[in-house]
């Protein structure tokens, strides 16, 4: 009986060594799979609400919005890889106006929000496996249709979607475009050496004059491809 344990236990040491040889040799060959490949990506992403507050209690009460982005990147190791993402949404959002005269009720309308953006990243990758961890870091820009008209009407011609080419009057809005920045973590996984999927979450920042913090929260999930 003692023979049959000594033999068992042999044969389960030595497969425990071939199973972590075979790992170890796995990820030794992955070890530069990423390393001098650019990628492009589309993200799909989920932007929390956010109730924006500005002087003398005037708010903005922004709601959960999707978009989806989309990207370049290049790996220069395993490791680091820099990134530019283009992206865009649209979002309803409750405005509340504060009247000059304090005795007048406060006024609230709804008006939709377009943004648009572009941003410049690094990614740290913590491993060269197939699974790693990673942490990321982004600075761009912002330009935010408000929705609100400014009274202002102006004449012109434009190409519009399904109408085809219209002339007429039309209504500015308040437009500005503003610095952002933020970070974010997340997992990424390597099918192969060509398709890759990431999972993360990211909390940008837009310098707008608001009198709490303008953080925006975003989830997203990558479908990328290296080449």
């Amino acid at each position: 009986m003692q023979i049959i344990r000594h033999r068992l236990l042999n044969s389960s040491v030595k497969l425990l060594f071939i199973a972590l040889s075979f790992i170890s040799t796995n990820a030794h060959a992955y070890n530069d799979s990423r390393a001098d490949k650019w990628e492009f990506f589309l993200a799909p992403q989920v932007t929390n609400s956010k109730v924006l507050q500005f002087d003398n209690g005037a708010e903005a009460d922004i709601n959960k919005r999707s978009s989806l982005a989309f990207g370049f990147g290049y790996n220069l190791n395993a490791n680091v890889e820099f990134d530019v993402q283009f992206a865009s949404s649209n979002a309803n959002y409750t405005s509340t106006a504060i009247p000059e005269n304090p005795t007048e009720t406060p006024t609230k309308s709804s008006s939709s929000l377009y943004t648009s953006s572009i941003n410049f990243g690094v990614t740290y990758n913590f491993l060269k496996s197939p699974l790693t961890p990673y942490v990321s870091a982004n600075i761009g820009s912002t330009y935010i249709d408000s929705g609100i008209p400014t009274g202002k009407i102006v004449t012109g011609c434009y190409w519009y979607p399904y109408y085809g080419y219209i002339c007429g009057p039309i209504e500015e809005t308040y437009t500005s475009t503003e610095f952002n920045y933020g970070a974010g973590i997340g997992l990424r996984y390597d099918f192969n050496r060509k398709v890759y999927i990431k999972g993360g979450v990211g909390k940008n920042y837009i310098d707008i004059n608001s009198s709490n913090t303008p953080d925006f929260t975003t989830y997203h999930f990558i479908f990328g491809f290296m080449f």
